[in-house]
């Protein structure tokens, strides 16, 4: 049996809508930008809801999906000014940081950015005490999105097989769209169905369609359905 157990630290990493965190909350998690002007510059904040002290400090990296709607990133921190690029938190503190776009700034689409801020782990003293440190990174989105820009989704094709059905959907408009809230309508026949809310969320997974993008969803295929179906697509975008 050991007598002694190892300090360690586990990370989270969240991006949630609403994050209400254990140690600190972030707000907003969803915010657009503009890639100009004042809409250039958004705000943060910060609120340590630990008993201790947190440090934190700031990330940009731009985010990009592949047609399952895996998701990969790159840095993006000279696309932006981030201040302060590190904190301490306080307890009961809220510490705003100040987003600044400095990319390029004629864009023909919307960009999508992370605004990530990341707990920075505390040095933690060698007494031979077990212990456990939790650290969360907060992922919030930053949408860079020139003005009259919209989103564009169509269905491509959709594709029956024996338990799912394959839609794809292209996004042809200018401006990213979140498809969370949408929903697809079925038919065929006299059958209709209509997939939404958590089955569509599900089976989405990743909510996100960048501009030009495609996205390939397997979605459970409803008892009763024949064998020719058509598949309308209703883009319901989320209130900021």
């Amino acid at each position: 049996m050991l007598k002694t157990l190892r300090r360690f630290t586990i990370l989270a990493a969240l991006a949630l809508p609403c994050v209400p965190a254990l140690a600190y909350e972030v707000s907003p998690m969803i915010y657009d930008m503009a890639p100009t002007g004042q809409g250039a510059t958004s705000v943060i904040r910060v609120h340590n809801t630990n008993a201790q002290p947190i440090t934190i400090e700031i990330q940009a990296e731009k985010r990009m999906f592949n047609e399952k709607g895996e998701e990969s990133r790159a840095p993006a921190d000279a696309d932006f000014v981030l201040f302060p690029p590190q904190a301490i938190v306080q307890p009961g503190a809220t510490q705003a940081v100040r987003i600044q776009y400095v990319g390029a700034t004629t864009l023909d689409k919307s960009s999508t950015y992370t605004i990530t801020v990341k707990q920075v782990p505390v040095k933690l003293p060698n007494d031979g005490k077990s212990g456990v440190q939790f650290v969360f990174n907060f992922s919030t989105v930053a949408n860079i999105v020139p003005p009259g820009s919209k989103a564009q989704v169509d269905v491509v094709s959709l594709t029956p097989g024996a338990k799912t059905l394959t839609l794809t959907l292209k996004n042809s408009g200018n401006k990213y769209a979140n498809l969370a809230l949408s929903h697809v309508d079925l038919a065929g026949g006299t059958f209709k169905s209509t997939i939404k809310d958590d089955a569509w969320r599900k089976a989405l997974g990743t909510s996100w369609i960048l501009p030009g993008g495609t996205r390939i969803i397997e979605l459970p295929k409803p008892a009763g359905a024949p064998t020719t179906l058509t598949a309308k697509f209703t883009l319901v975008e989320a209130t900021q």
